[in-house]
């Protein structure tokens, strides 16, 4: 079994690999259309933007971080049902499919305090979960509209609701709160903030007039093996530890809410939205994968998956 997924995990090393290097050969956008409402007042972000280097060492090591914290969670789960190796290569394939993953952008704090405020669910601090993921949401607007959705989730099942759901809602409310008041006392413009921010947040596009034909076969492949993996981890949901239980039930709600903004958003600037579902479906995918490796009709998934990725990367060479 483990040289089955030492195989495998070569494999997927390789195809990184050659995503990682392609990202960069691939003229970058400018940052100047992304707007990160924290930062706003405060740094020039064009500035950043026109510079690759910068862009690019922060990319890096954001996503190192990223994927660090992916291991941390993965330590959360008792049983070996998610390979590490198989998750942080799934987290590493599905952020690379977009060339401007590997450049900072709002997306890369806004992804690692999510990730921080999934662990701190899994640990039961509802308070400091809610505080990350409404910090989040200061890097990139549109994730606003998911806060409600999570907040609902956390009091869903508790014995004291009305107490967690106070304790979650003031994590929920306090970073807007400290950050609109900073404002009106530094800038006096906390009502122009809300203004942009809001209509930053409902800036959603249509995907359609900027997708690449060429990505219709990864696309495909992508949808047979989240519905592959979601089915098996609803067939296996109950059969696992507790917490491994608490973990798929959170990755699931998370991607369905991912790709929810990503067909609301995909069309609106250049940012690589696909990080915002890396982490959930490297985790479902890893499941899956971990628990089928031996199966041939998963074999063949993953082989598809890689070449769809690898053609996917060609064609914007071709």
């Amino acid at each position: 079994m483990q040289g089955k997924y030492s195989l495998w995990t070569k494999v997927l090393s390789c195809l990184l690999a050659g995503l990682a290097i392609s990202s960069y050969l691939i003229p970058a956008g400018e940052m100047g259309e992304d707007w990160i409402p924290l930062l706003s007042g405060f740094v020039d972000l064009s500035a950043i933007g026109g510079n690759l280097w910068i862009r690019g060492i922060l990319g890096a090591v954001s996503n190192i971080l990223i994927v660090v914290s992916l291991l941390v969670i993965n330590k959360k789960s008792v049983n070996n049902v998610f390979n590490p190796r198989f998750s942080a290569s799934f987290f590493l394939l599905i952020l690379l499919l977009h060339p401007g993953a590997v450049y900072f952008c709002g997306l890369h704090p806004a992804v690692l305090l999510f990730v921080w405020g999934q662990y701190c669910f899994i640990i039961d601090q509802k308070f400091t979960s809610m505080f990350l993921l409404s910090c989040s949401a200061l890097f990139y607007a549109p994730l606003l509209w998911v806060l409600p959705l999570v907040w609902a989730i956390s009091i869903m099942g508790v014995a004291d609701i009305p107490r967690v759901a106070l304790k979650s809602l003031g994590g929920l409310v306090l970073p807007m709160v400290y950050l609109l008041c900073f404002r009106y006392m530094a800038f006096g413009d906390a009502g122009v903030f809300i203004q942009e921010y809001l209509a930053h947040a409902a800036a959603y596009s249509s995907p359609f007039h900027s997708f690449r034909f060429s990505s219709l076969f990864l696309l495909a492949c992508l949808c047979a093996v989240s519905v592959h993996s979601i089915s098996y981890m609803f067939s296996r949901l109950y059969k696992n530890s507790i917490i491994t239980e608490h973990i798929l039930k959170m990755e699931f709600m998370c991607f369905v809410l991912a790709v929810m903004l990503l067909v609301l958003f995909w069309g609106n600037g250049s940012m690589p939205l696909n990080m915002l579902a890396a982490l959930p479906a490297a985790l479902l995918f890893s499941h899956y994968f971990t628990g089928n490796i031996n199966a041939a009709p998963a074999r063949v998934e993953l082989i598809l998956l890689c070449c769809a990725a690898a053609i996917s990367r060609l064609s914007y060479f071709i």
